[in-house]
């Protein structure tokens, strides 16, 4: 149980850099750069966050799939973060909003890459005692 409590640590971390990381691009109106609408988008986020947290209330009912949810939403978060930031993170250009912007994005991949892994021992663990 030790280790679930780390993963729903982690998830909840995750969404302390996922929701400001978030509301930046719809701030800086980065939807409509990338050609994507923002209702759309809006729409997707909201249905990834919604899941996470359906996960998270999965891992307080001690059930398996809160634990699957969270391997798929600790892949998710840091691809997308590295796929459509890392580009011009490191094409040293200004990045937003300087530091704090980097923070967002490097913190979605550490803590999304470490909650997938959490959650993958977890349910090894929990495969071990069933």
């Amino acid at each position: 149980m030790k280790q679930q409590h780390r993963v729903v640590f982690l998830s909840v971390l995750l969404l302390f850099f996922v929701i400001p990381h978030t509301l930046e691009d719809f701030a800086t109106g980065e939807p409509a750069k990338a050609g994507i609408p923002a209702p759309l988008l809006a729409l997707v986020i909201s249905a990834i966050i919604a899941m996470q947290a359906l996960g998270l209330f999965w891992l307080g009912q001690e059930r398996r799939s809160g634990l699957v949810v969270q391997v798929g939403v600790g892949l998710f978060w840091p691809l997308a973060a590295g796929m459509a930031q890392l580009p011009t993170i490191l094409g040293g250009y200004p990045y937003r909003s300087g530091a704090i912007s980097i923070l967002y994005v490097g913190g979605m991949i550490v803590v999304g890459i470490l909650l997938c892994i959490s959650s993958i021992i977890s349910l090894r663990a929990a495969r071990g005692t069933r």
